[in-house]
């Protein structure tokens, strides 16, 4: 009878161990699956952006303006005639990591690693870690006027009329001229004399519910002095407001050794 007994008594033991290593199981998997149910969303940092800076230790940019599409960003300030040309190689969450080529008065003078933080069509906040005008800091807010169509027609002029800005080369005071952008994707430009410079190029659309257009450039002297002559500039536009809706073009191009961009008018 003891023998009997204490058998029934391992087995109950063995049965209410094998419940409780069930439970603290079940439970266990529970909490591990509810700490990994929630994915990480990674921000989206796509748009026009427009801001401030303080870069080159106390240079202050007063007027930053520019775009962002797919990993590639292009910031530019008239006043300073500086411009960012970079490539985003991760969102992590709302965390950015880059880098970027630093391009003064049209040419390129270094290369900085980047870091921030981005929400998605709200803001941008960049630090620049490198030398000169490329350390310091970005801190810019998304421009509605990403969310506008993009269209030939509205890059389109009329003749004599053409896009006109300042291209912040070495040259100074030059004008760009933007003569048309046609129908067919073709971009005809000059910039004034003395330093005169053709613009041959193609543009396209990526996608016409934003307002970001894609732009390819050689820039050609057609017999004075052109100071930033080369083939493989790309780029982008943007038609933003100015003093009247879809006056001004946002434009900036590069090649890896000179820039030119501007903000520019129909004149």
């Amino acid at each position: 009878m003891i023998f009997t007994s204490n058998r029934y008594k391992n087995i109950n033991l063995s049965l209410i161990a094998a419940v409780f290593i069930s439970l603290t199981g079940l439970f266990g998997l529970q909490a591990c699956s509810s700490s990994s149910s929630t994915p990480v969303v990674n921000e989206d940092a796509s748009g026009l952006f427009k801001g401030i800076g303080t870069v080159n230790t106390n240079t202050a940019l007063a007027d930053v303006r520019g775009f962002v599409h797919g990993t590639r960003f292009m910031f530019f300030d008239e006043d300073t005639s500086v411009l960012y040309d970079g490539q985003i190689t991760g969102i992590v969450a709302s965390d950015i990591t880059g880098t970027t080529d630093v391009y003064k008065d049209g040419v390129k003078v270094s290369t900085s690693t980047v870091t921030g933080t981005v929400t998605s069509q709200s803001t941008l906040s960049l630090t620049l870690t490198g030398s000169g005008y490329g350390a310091g800091s970005l801190s810019l807010t998304f421009d509605l006027l990403y969310n506008r169509s993009a269209t030939v027609a509205k890059l389109a002029t009329i003749s004599p009329a053409r896009w006109v800005g300042d291209p912040h080369t070495t040259a100074g005071g030059s004008v760009v001229r933007i003569k048309s952008v046609d129908i067919d994707d073709t971009i005809e430009g000059d910039t004034g004399a003395p330093y005169a410079c053709l613009y041959t190029g193609t543009k396209s659309i990526p996608d016409a519910t934003a307002n970001i257009y894609q732009l390819t450039l050689v820039v050609e002297e057609p017999g004075t002095t052109c100071d930033h002559e080369g083939t493989g500039y790309t780029g982008f536009f943007a038609v933003v407001d100015g003093s009247a809706a879809e006056d001004t073009l946002l434009f900036a191009a590069t090649n890896g050794t000179n820039a030119n961009f501007s903000i520019m008018t129909v004149q």
